[in-house]
């Protein structure tokens, strides 16, 4: 460890003493902390490079740590990117370039000071950090119904990269590794920057809650799902989830929060309380209105205050991918919810539903699945849940959470495969060869070839 540590300056280093430690090291998920001796925070590529030649010739545990979402932790070293924040918009060829090491937040914020009227296909929450929510999500946004994700080709051009053996280059330099990194996790070294394409949007957009108590659940199972077949605008979404995920876990009793819609149309607000647009949502009886113009960096702001759970919960997730969303699923999916909760009151700390409503593009936007590392399935929604109590919960009620989660496919979404299953949430039951299907090989191959001795751990194992 003496030896890592001499490669790097003092003001690189966290020690666990250190007041910045906490803050460079969370994770998102409790169970996933591995408390690291050292946390390192290479301030340049060459501290960078420097670190990983050498801690690829030891056996010391390691991992990189971006936004944090991804719970990335280690038992010796955790290598935090978020010195690498970087921004430059070129307007001419309307790309940007961005560190990797940033949250989505800081981006948001560029982008309105440095290339207003544009947008890149990013992430819906400002605490997402960027570079594994392209490397590992795939990168889903508001305006991915209209471009895709953020990981396909014509969206993430080119990743800076500084691999085990120290090498720092664009990937583009060596095109199965620059495939790799669109969806195929941060296995293959450490991503410090991205070249993305810039897009002309709306500066304002009609988007906010709507939120409502539990007993509107039937007539919002009947409206989202026809909202879901009737609507193919590229430039309206919506979500559709719970709301007040903790109360239970500390009441020690079942809850029955309430239910909400974020809605999002880029048309404006006209359109947006038309009947073309949510005139139905604002309709349904007991509804709170809070929606409003917005900038896409407000609306992404929206899901910021869940970032105070950071830590505090043994959440697990899984993102399903479904074609259509019918009165049947929201019911099952419901139905879910409120047994898994009625069984055990404590899995309220970190349980809930999230509906991603969108267009087909987001997932169909490739010419084949052989376009990037995660072959995309042909399907248009997102079916996310999550499960979990408080840290302090005892192993059997985080057995029954394992167990609640993994079982949710099945019962949910009986039809669905386990190649719907989006990477980036990744959990013990998920099997990556599934995910990744007939590009499984092809990614192994990738990381023989720039990670030989398998030193890189990212969420899941890639055989070398």
């Amino acid at each position: 460890m003496e030896t890592i540590t001499s490669l790097l300056l003092p003001s690189e280093l966290f020690l666990p003493s250190d007041p910045l430690y906490h803050s460079l090291s969370r994770v998102w998920s409790a169970q996933k902390e591995l408390f690291p001796r050292v946390v390192a925070r290479p301030a340049t590529l060459a501290s960078l490079s420097r670190l990983l030649a050498a801690l690829n010739e030891t056996e010391l545990d390691f991992a990189i740590r971006g936004g944090g979402c991804g719970s990335a932790s280690a038992t010796d070293v955790l290598i935090n990117l978020e010195a690498f924040s970087d921004f430059k918009f070129d307007k001419e060829t309307e790309t940007v370039i961005l560190g990797a090491g940033q949250v989505w937040s800081s981006v948001d914020r560029k982008m309105e000071e440095e290339a207003k009227g544009y947008a890149v296909v990013s992430a819906r929450t400002g605490c997402v950090g960027v570079g594994g929510s392209i490397l590992q999500g795939g990168a889903v946004s508001w305006i991915s119904s209209e471009y895709g994700m953020g990981s396909d080709p014509h969206n993430m051009l080119d990743a800076q990269i500084v691999k085990m053996d120290g090498t720092v280059l664009w990937a583009s330099e060596e095109a199965e590794l620059l495939w790799a990194l669109r969806g195929g996790g941060g296995n293959f070294g450490a991503v410090t920057a991205f070249k993305l394409r810039a897009y002309k949007y709306p500066s304002e957009i009609y988007s906010g809650m709507i939120m409502y108590s539990r007993s509107a659940l039937p007539a919002l199972a009947k409206g989202v799902a026809a909202f879901a077949d009737r609507c193919h605008d590229a430039k309206m979404a919506m979500h559709f989830f719970c709301l007040d995920l903790t109360q239970g876990a500390f009441t020690g009793q079942p809850s029955q929060p309430g239910v909400a819609l974020l809605v999002y149309d880029a048309h404006g607000e006209e359109h947006g309380r038309s009947e073309a647009g949510f005139k139905w949502a604002l309709e349904i009886e007991g509804a709170t209105d809070t929606t409003k113009l917005m900038s896409l960096r407000e609306i992404s702001q929206t899901g910021d205050n869940l970032d105070a759970l950071r830590g505090l919960t043994n959440q697990m997730m899984t993102a399903i991918t479904i074609p259509e969303l019918d009165e049947a699923m929201i019911y099952r999916t419901w139905n879910w919810f409120d047994e898994l909760l009625a069984a055990e009151p404590a899995l309220s700390a970190g349980t809930f539903v999230l509906v991603e409503l969108m267009q087909r593009p987001a997932f169909n936007s490739n010419k084949s699945g052989e376009d990037t590392a995660w072959p995309r399935p042909s399907n248009r929604h997102i079916m996310q849940l999550g499960c979990g109590g408080l840290k302090s919960c005892s192993p059997n009620v985080h057995a029954k959470a394992v167990k609640g989660l993994a079982d949710a496919q099945t019962t949910i979404c009986p039809e669905s495969k386990a190649s719907d299953v989006m990477p980036r949430d990744f959990e013990v039951f998920h099997d990556p060869k599934a995910m990744f299907g007939a590009n499984w090989e092809k990614l192994v191959k990738v990381k023989k070839a720039v990670d030989p001795k398998g030193r890189l751990r990212g969420a899941f194992e890639i055989p070398t």
